[in-house]
């Protein structure tokens, strides 16, 4: 072959090597393209999730009736969402989370928290609220590819109704153990009596026994005013209006706790109108009623109670708005011990018991006049008492006439 043949098929040999070279690359070119591709896709899907999550934290953070706030290491707020704006002030990025809220506590659940201890709830006050605040570490990658915390997730909600109810249990608590404690020891005290011999004296043992039962019925009229005291605040116990003449439900009561006046000597006096109609629940006002006489007859050595009614007009109850609306205002009336002015505004308290120096020989559960500020707030009246401290008691309460 001559030096041109040579060169020739050098020629071809190059010209096909670029061939090959060209179609690797275009692969490798497309392959490449194709990578970028999807690639470009993964990352506008991981955009687009990313959108979506950061919307969605928005509106749960908008949303949330807690505060919510992200503390980030170097401890600027990152995020807040309205109610801890309303708490603590609008978020300045440039400031720390401590200058922004103020509360050094949370400095140092934020701290700690960052340093991988599962914190309990811290509770601190503000605006004469109290407030509990729940602290969750948020973990990234560092470096070296382990997770560790980056962030701190608090979440603040008031606490002050919460706290409320529970003192006000523990109160019940104490209240219903202290009511139970003395006609249990008075039980075991008479049961014991009559156990060591009392039995045999006749008139000793009626006498006992009698005392037996008057603890006995001081219990069970605890259990029924707790037990309507529980339906009527729970809304268990509807009322049942109609018209009804006053003087009837009165007349009622009267004919009832009639016996009791007697023995004590005590008149008992009634000066409604026949024609007077409210428009009530028969069976609770009946015992709103009840329980006002039984207190003036329990609290009175001489004289009696009264029992009066009036339409008024003007005087509307604290949760009525219109000053023309007509009410009926029923008046109960004794002349026994007076209740101190410093403690009228208490009596209507659950387990409130005033001075036991107004009589010391009588007792209740506490309870009677809770249970019949309930029963008149839910006819929309009111009830209040005005005494001079002395002597004589009126107790006032409102209802709706007929309509």
């Amino acid at each position: 072959m001559n030096i041109g043949g040579w060169i020739a098929a050098g020629l071809l040999i190059v010209v096909i090597g670029q061939i090959i070279l060209y179609r690797r690359l275009k692969t490798r070119f497309n392959q490449m393209e194709a990578e970028a591709l999807r690639l470009e896709r993964k990352l506008s899907f991981a955009r687009t999730e990313l959108a979506e999550a950061q919307t969605r934290r928005k509106k749960l953070l908008s949303a949330s009736t807690q505060a919510l706030i992200i503390v980030e290491k170097d401890h600027r707020v990152s995020s807040a969402n309205k109610v801890a704006r309303r708490l603590f002030g609008p978020v300045d990025r440039a400031a720390s989370f401590t200058t922004w809220t103020r509360q050094h506590q949370l400095r140092e659940l934020v701290d700690q928290t960052l340093d991988g201890e599962k914190m309990p709830p811290v509770y601190f006050s503000k605006d004469d609220k109290t407030l509990e605040v729940h602290a969750r570490s948020i973990k990234g990658r560092a470096n070296d590819g382990k997770k560790q915390p980056v962030a701190v997730a608090l979440a603040i909600h008031d606490v002050t109704e919460l706290q409320r109810l529970s003192r006000a249990r523990r109160d019940f608590v104490a209240n219903i153990s202290h009511e139970l404690r003395t006609p249990l020891a008075s039980l075991r005290l008479l049961t014991d009596t009559l156990l060591s011999g009392a039995l045999d004296d006749q008139n000793m043992a009626v006498t006992l026994v009698n005392k037996i039962e008057a603890q006995l019925d001081t219990l069970y009229q605890l259990a029924q005013e707790l037990l309507d005291l529980s339906l009527i605040e729970s809304g268990q116990a509807p009322l049942k209006l109609a018209a009804y003449p006053l003087r009837s439900i009165v007349q009622a009561q009267i004919d009832r706790l009639l016996p009791q006046a007697e023995r004590k000597n005590l008149t008992l006096t009634v000066d409604i109108d026949p024609d007077l109609n409210v428009l009530a629940d028969e069976t609770m006002i009946g015992r709103v009623i009840t329980n006002l006489i039984h207190n003036g007859i329990k609290f009175t050595e001489t004289g009696g109670i009264t029992l009066s009614a009036e339409k008024i007009s003007g005087q509307p109850p604290t949760n009525q708005t219109d000053p023309a609306e007509d009410w009926i205002r029923v008046s109960v009336t004794d002349t026994g011990v007076g209740i101190p002015p410093d403690e009228i505004s208490r009596i209507f308290e659950r387990f409130y018991k005033i001075d036991r120096a107004r009589n010391r020989k009588q007792s209740g559960t506490g309870l009677g006049l809770a249970i019949a500020k309930h029963i008149v707030e839910a006819h929309g009246g009111r009830i209040w008492a005005a005494s001079d401290g002395k002597t004589g008691t009126t107790f006032y309460f409102t209802l709706p006439p007929e309509e």
